[in-house]
């Protein structure tokens, strides 16, 4: 199983220029945020599953633009995968043919170009030899981390998310758990606003993954622009933890 990183950015404008979307081996997206834009027509027509962690626009403006892109181009349905609350929100507030048109009817509804398959947090999923659980996260209602692994390795993408020991509880532990791609947006100067938005500050994720050993490598996503630096370096003064900034040049194979 390969890991390409599209897009990793919490925002626009600073060292990362993509929002997130990861692209595991040719065909399976975590999240459809601007990332998606480095991939040729090609790549974007082998994309069969698209797994959406929440809502916001930074994680979701590419899958229209995806669908947009593929239209015609594929003999099957591209199947969104999330919990009710996203898929609720992707088709009253996106695909509404105000926003965007709805590819759940086009070009007809009985050969629709893209399909809703709902995903309650704590079911999982088998794709060929690759295991995709979710579990739910603090963040926006609905909002999900995906657990990936194959033959017996994996990775944890959390999403945006606030504290969660229920998180770290049930995974912290598990053989096929080798990497966690976080959220930490804001510096701990700014913990009351990392808290009211419901996404990490260094101090706040230290203390929430207490449990999880310290041989895994916690990757840092969601950044915000020009805050980089200063947030690592927070992170980082906590020496018994392997912290390390997500970049768009990062590829993981398991």
């Amino acid at each position: 199983m390969n890991l390409q990183i599209l897009g990793c950015a919490g925002g626009i404008g600073g060292n990362e220029p993509y929002t997130t979307s990861l692209l595991i081996d040719d065909d399976v997206l975590l999240d459809a945020g601007t990332g998606l834009s480095r991939l040729s027509i090609e790549q974007l027509v082998a994309i069969d599953h698209v797994f959406i962690s929440h809502s916001h626009l930074d994680h979701v403006a590419g899958l229209a633009l995806l669908m947009d892109a593929v239209f015609g181009k594929r003999s099957k349905p591209v199947t969104v995968h999330a919990t009710p609350e996203v898929l609720h929100a992707l088709k009253n507030h996106i695909f509404n043919w105000s926003i965007w048109p709805d590819f759940s009817t086009l070009p007809n509804i009985d050969h629709p170009s893209m399909q809703y398959e709902e995903m309650q947090p704590g079911t999982t999923l088998m794709l060929g030899e690759r295991t995709i659980t979710s579990h739910l996260v603090d963040h926006v209602p609905g909002s999900v981390a995906y657990w990936v692994r194959s033959a017996g390795k994996g990775f944890l993408f959390t999403g945006d998310m606030a504290s969660t020991p229920a998180l770290w509880k049930n995974l912290g532990g598990q053989a096929a758990l080798d990497m966690v791609i976080v959220d930490c947006s804001f510096p701990d100067a700014e913990a009351e606003l990392a808290q009211l938005s419901k996404h990490f500050c260094p101090a706040a994720l230290v203390k929430d993954i207490a449990a999880v050993p310290a041989s895994v490598v916690f990757y840092i996503y969601h950044l915000k622009p020009g805050q980089e630096a200063h947030i690592m370096a927070e992170l980082e003064q906590n020496k018994d933890r392997k912290f390390k900034a997500l970049k768009i040049t990062d590829n993981f194979s398991f």
